[in-house]
């Protein structure tokens, strides 16, 4: 469940440039996967750190 909240919310923040500042609120507050372990060179899927990347991969494009 947990998994699956966190998708929503960090696809929210990628897609939705006008939601993203709270979709990251919001995962900073949750914290769900925060302690999550991602290998070397994968994003983590906590949802601050996972949106940022994902932007900042499509604005580096």
């Amino acid at each position: 469940m947990q998994w699956a909240m966190n998708d929503c919310l960090g696809n929210i923040g990628i897609k939705h440039e006008e939601h993203r500042a709270r979709a990251i609120e919001i995962g900073e507050r949750l914290e769900v996967l925060k302690d999550y372990p991602t290998p070397p060179n994968c994003t983590s899927p906590f949802v601050p750190i996972w949106i940022s990347e994902v932007v900042g991969k499509k604005k580096g494009k």
